[in-house]
This record gives C-alpha cells, structure tokens and sequence, in this order.
C-alpha cells in the first residue's frame, strides 16, 4: 500500500489531538497486520491498543488524574501488551524490567517524550506489570508508593477489558468492578442503542439524550456506530423520555430557525418573534424588528391610524381619553410615533408569549420607555394590545431605546420558560419517535404492538414505504426533498394533483429526516444531479473527545466554502500525490453538514460530481470516501448509498450499494473488512477497504499520466470497465496516449506508468498474470536485447517482429504445419533484419529470431489453443502488452547496451 493520508494536519494542542494525531497513526503503522487469538480473535493489534488508548483516556479525565500523569497513563496503555511485541513473547513481567527494551517500545509508540525521568518510567512500568491481573509480587511494592496507582492500574486493567471477546454483560461487569475502585464510588454501565439511524435528526437526538443523561451524572465514556455507552451512578427512577423529547424536539426547532427573518413576522396584531428565533440570536432579532419599524413608519397613513384611534378610544369612554389628555397621552400623530406605538404592541406581544398578565407587562413596558406611574393608571381603561399603544406613543420618552431594553427583557423570560413550555407542549409522536429510535434502559413502554396495530388498522391510503405507519402522516413533494431525491419511487400515490410534482405519504419523522437534510447540509444552489450519500461512522469503542475533534474538522471543512456551498477536493494533488486538498466550489463536491450536532455516531455528507454518469460519479465518491475512511488519524468504517437511509452499521467495514455489473471486477461485492487476516490473505475473492483503495489509487495515477486533467475522468472510468479483462488495460493506456499526442515518448510514458500498472494487474490477476504476459515479456526481452525490430524507434518499428507473427497467423491455412509456419516465419523476418541493417546479420541473430517466435508458439499454443480467430480477437491487446513490455525490457539493459543498439 502507498503512502496512507492523514486528516488532522494542524498543530495538536490537548493530549487528546497529540494522540490522535501522533500516536495513533503510529499504532497502526506498527501493528496494522499483527492479528490476534482467542477472546481478542478478529482484531488486529493496533485496534486493540487504539480502543485501550482511548478508553484511558476518556476515564482519566472523567477521574479527574493530574495532567501531569495522564501522559504517562496513555504512555504505559500504548505498550501494555509488552509480550505480543516481543518477537520472543517473553513475559510481561520480564520485559517490563528490561529498561532497553521497555524504552525501545516507548519510543516506537512515539510515547517517550511523556516519560521525562527514571519515577516517570518506574510508575510506566508498575503500570505495565499491574495490569489485566499480572502481579506485582516483588519487594518494591511494600515500599512507599503513590496511593493512586491502585485507582490508575484499575484504569488499565478496565481499557484492557473494554475491547474483550466476550459477552457484554460479562465483560460491562468486569469493567464496572474496576471503574468503581477508579472513581472511588460505585459506576455503572449502560448503553443508549439505536433501532434506526435517519442521518441528521437521529444525532440531534442522541445529543439530547446525552444532554439530559450528563444532568443526571451520567458521562459518555465510548462512542459506537449504533450506540453510546455512559457511565456513573444508579439509573434514575423516572423515565426520562419525555424530557428527552422536548430537548430533540428544542433542537429540530432550532434548525429550521436558522433564517431568522422568517422567524420575525409583522402581522395585522402586531410585530410576532418565535421562541426559534430568540433561541438563535437576540442581537440579529432587535436588528429585524428595527427593520420592520422602519417598514411600518414609511407605510404610515395618517387617516387609517385615525381610524384605529377612535376605534379603541370609543371602546374605553370620554373619560378616559380626556383623564389622559390632561397627562400629555395624546393619539399618535406622526410617522414616527407609529413606528414607536409598533414596538409598544411588540414588546407586549413577546411579553405576553413568557405568560405575564396584562398588567404586569405594561408594569414591565412604563419603566423602561420612561412613562410614570400617573400615566401607566391613566392608560388602564384602554385595551392593553391595541388601544394603549396607539396612546402611549408620545409618552415613551426612552424612544426606541426604552423598546429595545423592554424587548430584550421579554427573551430573557420567555428563555427561562422554554424548559417548562416545552415539556407541556411536546408532542406525543415525538415522545413515541423517541422510544421506536432508541433504546433508553429506563423506558418500559413497549410499543411494539402498537406499531403492529396502527399499521393492520391503517387506511391502505396511509400506510407509507418511507417511515413507520402512525397517526402522522405528512404529504411529500420534491421542493422539500433533497436534490435528486425522487418522490416517485415511494408508494401509496395520491389522487390528484399534477405529474410534475406527484405527492406521497410518509411518517412525520421520516419526512422531518428528509426535511433535515435539505436545509441542514451545504448543497449547491442549483443542482438536479442525484446525489450519493457517503455514510462515515466512528470507530467501535471511540473517544467522546474524538467527537468533538471530528466535529472541528468538518466544521473547518465546511468553512472552505465561505458561500456555504459545496467543497470539492483537487483531482490532481488526489491522483498524484493521494493528497486531499480541499477547495470551495458551487456545483461539484461533498455537501458537509452545516451545524456540529448533526455528528453524531455518524456524519452524511451528499456527493454530487456534476453532469457524469452513475458508474464515474461512485468511483469519485468511492475514492474519496476511502482515502477518509483509512486516514491513520481516524479511520472511520463507511457505507456509501444512493440512499440516505441505510443499516446500522455492523462488522462490515466498508458497504457500498448498487455496483454495476461493469465495475464488479475492479470492487467486488461491496463489502469489506479493513485488513485481510492470514486465513483470506490468499483468497482473491475476499477483498479488503485496502485493496480497493491501492486499486482506484493505481486508475487514477494512470489517469492523468496519459489523459489531461480535464479528461482524466473520462480515462478513468475506460479503465475501470476494463478490469473485467485486465490484459486490455494496455490497449486502452495506448490509446489514450495516442489520442492525447501524435507522436508520444512511450519510453517516458513508460517510465510513469509502469509502477501503478504492474501494481493493478498483480490485484486483478496474480494468477493468469503468471502465464500471459510470462510468454509476451519473454518475447519483449528477447527482442530488446537482440535488437530485434525495424529501423527506428517508432510504434510500428518496435512492434514489427509481433505484426509479423499475427499476419502469419491471419495468413495461415489449415493444411499447413505449424512448425512449418514459424520456421518460415523466423527465415522470413531474419532476411528482412538483413535487407534494413547496414551490416550483414548472421548465425547468431537467427538463432535469437527463432528463439524470439518459438515463445511466440508457445503462446499461440498454450494460451490460444492454436485457434487463430482467439489470437486475432486479441490482437490489438496484444500488440499493446508487447509494445509496453518491449519499453520495460529496454530500460532494463545496461547502458551501453542500449547505447549501441540506439546507435545500430
């Protein structure tokens, strides 16, 4: 495999990126392949001392260790398995003790920087010995030590357990034994597991039941692709599903709250703010609610207002309008003292949304637009929404400042209240959603029968392909789908409407998913293209601090793109130098999700490539997701679908949905495991994420070595087809060479493509490999070192000698010999080398003429059966296969030999 990307490039700053970015993509590179037995059968080495490593030390930060010996807790996890590094397998106890070697590990795991003196390597080694029940039985451990490395040795022995083999039960037991002595209180385990994963609505959901669980003292501790795993004390008695719901049901809020001028609405009672809104951003509020103030006073008419005026001063009497004359609360008269009555009415409307009574808000109003309290009492007959306002106008002389204040007081109360609101306000449906998509250990309801019944009870009309049958159904149509998304293809079709935009029913969380990611990913403004949606998850067992790193990252990405469109990844530094660099663009390229939450378990990121067909679009998308997916840094499993629901991810590492036929050759089935182990390292058929990826690395490279970059894509899928029959590889490298230049320097070309080009044929044909092109490279180094073409270095020239024999090939009849036919065909090409050289050629070069077409024979023979309609059909492959291999042969002779045969 070729040199293997990395995706945190920036400096490293908390232990957790040192390790990440460091020490992990060591692990890998030392322990990729050292596969293990018995309870630890199917995992490698480096994943083993990678979930350790993590687990460590999410744990110690949770134990709140010093940071000055946390380093040294990563440092002794990362070589705790001392005996499977030593090529002896000595004892851990042994080579713990040998100070050369112990430094030797350390510094290969690139953790010997954290251990400073010889107390930093002693507690390494206490460590070391300590863990998963080795014994410390020496003298030295009645000597005077560190209480904590009781609590610490507990850690490690927990990190060793985590990744064991055996039933979870068992093994959350044994790991909760050693947290509790960890802590210094009783931990518990459990896991939050999901029954579906919809993309982004189902990781704002696992963030609320991480929100609610952290309030209860409860800390995540491991993250996997279908669940999250907490620790801390006992469960709570009550089911928290609701509080779960209202939390979820906050977040979806604020997604589509995102467009705030939506979200401040001027309506015929006044100027309305939504909770999404205040939830967003109170600054960028005040600004749309000044904007449509001033909307409000350039549409001010003087005889509509007059109207409203003696409308609610009829409504409270003469008395009152003259009592409040006599105060100065005359009628608005001017625009700008409507555009003030305005705010009035929007203060008291958001007021009045944080469930204050009419008295009080106008309490709250009075005092900060400066109207006394002789002025407030005089306001009371007239109506609070709309009469007072119209009259209180010239009395606020705080102005629009005194509106401002009372406005952002009227957020912060309804802020406040959001909690309790909510908790009334959600939704039965949300609060069932919650218990069908996870799986909360304090939630008794089963719902399953229920989900049974509503779906045999169901009108036929409601039951929907997209979603579970329930009460809520919503109608889909492709302007709130996302780009290429096809309602067509769900069911229960309903009548009427127009074919353009033909309805479909589906679940109300379903369609919400769907909704989700239309608004919430970066797509292009204008795209028709169908996406494919590349499905990453993080590894079983990860940090929760990798989380928050991985969210960085895409944040970061997603920043490439200063318009919010998508970011696309520069072909050539990918196929060249298997770089990703990453680079705005507004139609092509990977649409990353906008907000952190929407990373969960899992991220989707839409691929869109533009006009190209179905067959190139997965390629693109495969190699880009592959090159992510294997970063040392990371190393995310992957599925990649048309679909953007799809399984839970299991021990597959790597799925892709929906191969062409074409492309079966070159990927196989779509599933694959991350390395291969001893057992399938021979098997052809079993296929690896690494494998594919050296293969697309190896087409791509030869891509833009004899294509254009902007015809490199259609050059790569050529060859891509042709991996069914990889001997045709050659053919379609010449003739895109020759396409490309009139007059191409094979040699060089030669020299550029041969490494990618060896590497593909011996993984698409390592057998077939050893007979074909054993005959054809004979041949090629026989001609090369007996000189054996025409008078130049041209195409034809080179391949004068193999023309020769497939026309004799073509030419011959029945009746005639083989024998006969080469040995004419030898006699013939050695006159003609006598008639173009400017000496006279000998015995000896047709002697090498025979040998050159007795492997030519053999070929025919062995191979093609002697059939020549089979020789023929292959011909120009053929003659392609021998021209590069002549190439190959030719630059291996030593120089002087080439030197004379270039000067013959």
């Amino acid at each position: 495999m070729s040199k293997r990307g990395r995706l945190l490039n920036r400096p490293p700053k908390s232990l957790e990126e040192i390790y990440f970015s460091e020490i992990r993509p060591q692990l890998y590179e030392n322990h990729a392949h050292h596969h293990q037995y018995g309870v630890r059968k199917g995992t490698t080495l480096a994943e083993h001392l990678d979930s350790a490593c993590q687990f460590i030390l999410t744990v110690s930060r949770i134990a709140q260790v010093a940071e000055d010996k946390r380093p040294l807790l990563l440092a002794a996890t990362a070589v705790h398995d001392l005996n499977k590094l030593d090529p002896q397998e000595r004892k851990v106890k042994t080579l713990a003790r040998d100070k050369d070697f112990l430094k030797e590990e350390l510094k290969k795991a690139c953790v010997l920087s954290f251990v400073s003196t010889e107390d930093d390597l002693e507690l390494v080694r206490r460590l070391i010995e300590r863990h998963s029940g080795h014994s410390a039985s020496d003298g030295a451990r009645f000597l005077p030590e560190d209480p904590n490395i009781e609590r610490w040795s507990a850690m490690l022995i927990a990190a060793d357990l985590f990744d064991l083999g055996i039933p979870d039960a068992l093994r959350f037991r044994k790991i909760e034994t050693e947290l509790t002595v960890a802590f210094g209180r009783k931990c518990n385990l459990f896991r939050v597991r999901l029954s579906e994963d919809k993309g982004y609505i189902t990781s704002l959901l696992l963030g609320a039941c991480e929100e609610v669980l952290q309030k209860y003292g409860f800390h995540p501790i491991a993250i996997f692709p279908d669940s999250e795993l907490f620790a801390g004390g006992n469960l709570p008695n009550v089911d928290l599903t609701k509080e779960i719901a209202a939390i979820w049901q906050n977040k979806i809020d604020q997604v589509f709250g995102n467009n705030i001028e939506k979200l401040v609405r001027p309506t015929k009672d006044g100027i309305k703010v939504t909770h999404q809104a205040i939830q967003q951003n109170i600054d960028e509020v005040l600004v749309n609610i000044q904007a449509l103030l001033e909307k409000k006073k350039a549409g001010y008419k003087s005889d509509k207002i007059a109207k409203d005026v003696s409308k609610w001063g009829d409504n409270a009497g003469e008395n009152a309008i003259k009592k409040s004359a006599e105060l100065g609360l005359l009628p608005v008269s001017s625009a700008e003292e409507f555009a003030i009555s305005e705010g009035l009415k929007a203060a008291y409307l958001s007021y009045r949304e944080a469930g204050l009574n009419p008295k009080e808000v106008w309490d709250k109003i009075a005092h900060h637009t400066g109207i006394s309290e002789h002025q407030r009492l005089a306001l009371e007959p007239f109506n609070g929404q709309y009469g007072r306002p119209l009259f209180a106008a010239k009395a606020a002389i705080n102005g629009i400042e005194g509106i401002n204040e009372a406005l952002k007081e009227s957020f912060q109360l309804r802020n406040q209240s959001t909690q309790t609101s909510e908790e009334i306000e959600v939704s039965e449906e949300m609060i069932l959603a919650v218990n069908r998509m996870v799986n909360l250990p304090f939630a008794t309801q089963l719902i399953g029968i229920n989900e049974l019944d509503a779906y045999v009870e169901a009108n036929p009309r409601q039951r929907c392909s997209l979603g579970a049958t329930s009460s809520e159904i919503d109608e889909l149509i492709s302007a709130n789908m996302p780009p290429g998304t096809k309602v067509q293809a769900f069911s229960n079709r309903l009548p009427g409407g127009i074919s353009a935009e033909p309805k479909r029913q589906a679940d109300s969380i379903a369609a919400l998913a769907y909704q989700l990611m239309t608004v919430g990913a970066n797509f292009p403004k204008v795209s028709k293209q169908e996406p494919l949606y590349l499905h990453l998850a993080l590894p079983k067992g990860s940090a929760p601090e990798l989380l928050r790193i991985w969210r960085k990252f895409i944040e970061q990405l997603a920043h490439t793109n200063a318009e919010g469109g998508p970011v696309t990844v520069d072909q050539l530094q990918l196929y060249r130098d298997y770089k990703l660099e990453f680079k705005a663009n507004k139609v092509v390229g990977a649409a990353l999700p906008k907000r952190p939450d929407f990373i969960h378990t899992s991220v989707i990121s839409a691929l869109v490539w533009g006009d190209v067909n179905a067959s190139l679009a997965l390629l693109k998308s495969l190699r880009l997701g592959l090159e992510i997916s294997l970063s040392l840094d990371i190393g995310f499993p992957f599925t990649l679908s048309s679909n953007m629901e799809v399984d839970l991810f299991d021990d597959v590492y790597g799925r892709v949905e929906g191969i062409p036929a074409a492309l079966q050759p070159l990927l196989g089935n779509g599933q694959y495991k991350r390395f291969k182990n001893k057992k399938t390292q021979e098997d052809r058929n079993i296929l690896s994420a690494e494998e594919i990826l050296e293969r697309l690395r190896c087409l791509g490279e030869l891509a833009i070595s004899v294509a254009s970059i902007q015809k490199s894509d259609d050059c790569l899928y050529d060859l891509a087809r042709t991996c069914d029959r990889p001997i045709e590889l050659y053919f379609v490298l010449l003739r895109w060479i020759l396409r490309e230049q009139d007059e191409p320097n094979l040699s060089v070309i030669w020299s550029r493509i041969c490494q990618p080009l060896n590497t593909l044929m011996e993984s698409l044909m390592p057998n077939d490999n050893s007979l074909l092109t054993k005959y054809l490279k004979e041949a090629a180094q026989i001609a090369a070192e007996a000189n054996l073409k025409g008078s130049s270095f041209k195409r034809t020239s080179l391949t004068e000698p193999f023309t020769a024999f497939t026309s004799a090939v073509r030419s011959h009849k029945p009746y005639m010999d083989l024998e006969f036919m080469f040995a004419a065909l030898a006699q013939k090409y050695h006159n003609r080398l006598d008639r173009i050289r400017e000496y006279r050629v000998g015995a000896t070069k047709h002697e090498q003429v025979k040998e050159y077409y007795e492997v030519l024979k053999k070929l025919y023979q062995e191979i093609y059966q002697g059939r020549p309609e089979k020789l023929l059909s292959d011909q120009r492959n053929l003659e392609a296969a021998y021209l590069f291999f002549w190439q190959e042969a030719y630059q291996q002779l030593p120089k002087n030999k080439s030197e004379d045969d270039s000067e013959d």
